[in-house]
């Protein structure tokens, strides 16, 4: 009983001292489980087409962006679905190394007009810069790298505070099971808020571990990379040498005709520009069955030859590379499908509702606890003075 005692009193203090940054995480991660179609909503002149027709190529695009004169196309992100519109990542001041500033650029797939641009890096709250905070909070509570080792702690914390709530709630016998998954609305409010509280975190206990596992890993995902390939080797992302990388580059045209020869089933979804040739370019391929937003194909290829260097995907990925790759589906839940992903964006709002539940329960109790500490201080202390005879 005592050692319940310590850990309901460790689930308590985290709760109460964490209780805010619980549930604002989790509810930037339900949002953010939806990024783009919320994105799309928020910004509809950016980010939806706005006239009909066969979409042009990306070279034409990448075209039309250098016509603008906006700077080096840095990413390629090319339109999933009808309405959709191509999203070029520019480097705005290629010739400088430091402070360069990027900005994303949305072109209409049909007419390949340009529909607008917004900073890549700027945070606000004004909508084209929403998403963007939204992420950067969620990611590091918009303190840069000093903030996603904050995100790893109070991440471990939660997951401290997630395990003392299953211990607190495990039943002592099989037959309480169905008293603990259920709420008794008949009783007054403070027990309900107490069933509430206790309930929703059982159902939510699964989903919020694999959350806070899953986060855990992506914050600290070099550490994880590093001790992953002590068993399965992960291989890092292939350098062109630089005598083989002399030449002429060749045209995007040519590597997309190379891409597609060898992957003609394939729908392509994005492709990141080198800045110079040390690097091959990266494309992105979705194909039937995928789980990752971009695809679980990923290749990179010569940007002289158009020759593919390297395939990650199911066919060629080892045990190590899988892991490293399953990471984020499981922490967006877009590895179980669109069911998966409104689950994982439910399990988000279950932080805020612990945390309500839980306080009004601690308010309304806090005073009988005080009156009972009293009671049991008076008792020790008579004890005491009988003992010594007073």
């Amino acid at each position: 009983m005592r050692a319940k005692g310590r850990w309901f009193t460790l689930h308590r203090w985290l709760g109460l001292v964490l209780g805010l940054w619980f549930a604002l995480v989790g509810l930037t991660g339900s949002v953010l489980v939806f990024e783009e179609p919320v994105d799309a909503w928020l910004n509809p002149l950016l980010l939806t087409a706005r006239s009909s027709g066969p979409a042009l190529s990306p070279q034409q695009i990448v075209a039309r962006a250098q016509q603008q004169q906006l700077g080096h196309v840095e990413r390629i992100r090319l339109p999933a679905a009808e309405g959709e519109v191509y999203r070029l990542l520019v480097r705005t001041r290629p010739e400088r190394r430091v402070g360069v500033e990027r900005v994303e650029a949305m072109f209409d797939p049909a007419s390949g007009a340009l529909l607008g641009t917004r900073s890549a890096e700027s945070l606000g709250l004004s909508a084209p810069l929403a998403m963007q905070t939204l992420y950067e909070f969620h990611r590091n509570v918009l303190l840069g790298n000093a903030g996603s080792n904050v995100v790893g702690i109070a991440g471990a914390l939660l997951l401290v505070s997630a395990l003392t709530g299953m211990v607190l709630s495990w039943p002592a016998r099989q037959a309480q099971w169905r008293r603990l998954l259920t709420v008794n609305w008949r009783v007054s409010f403070t027990r309900v808020a107490f069933d509430v509280h206790r309930t929703a975190g059982v159902l939510a206990a699964a989903l919020l571990l694999l959350a806070t596992l899953t986060g855990l890993t992506l914050v600290y995902v070099n550490y994880v990379r590093d001790a992953v390939s002590l068993v399965s080797k992960v291989e890092s992302f292939p350098t062109i040498p630089w005598r083989d990388a002399t030449g002429e580059p060749a045209p995007l045209e040519a590597l997309l005709r190379a891409v597609h020869a060898q992957y003609p089933e394939a729908r392509l979804r994005e492709i990141r520009v080198p800045a110079g040739q040390l690097t091959g370019y990266q494309f992105f391929l979705e194909q039937r069955g995928d789980q990752y937003r971009l695809g679980d194909t990923i290749l990179w290829v010569h940007p002289v030859s158009a020759e593919i260097l390297v395939e990650r995907s199911d066919r060629t990925r080892n045990a190590g590379e899988t892991f490293m790759h399953w990471l984020f589906p499981l922490h967006s839940g877009t590895a179980f499908g669109t069911a998966g992903m409104v689950a994982m964006s439910l399990a988000g709002i279950a932080p805020l509702l612990l945390v309500l539940t839980g306080l009004w329960v601690w308010l309304r109790k806090r005073p009988g606890e005080r009156l009972a500490a009293e009671h049991q201080r008076a008792r020790a202390a008579a004890r005491t003075n009988e003992k010594i005879g007073v």
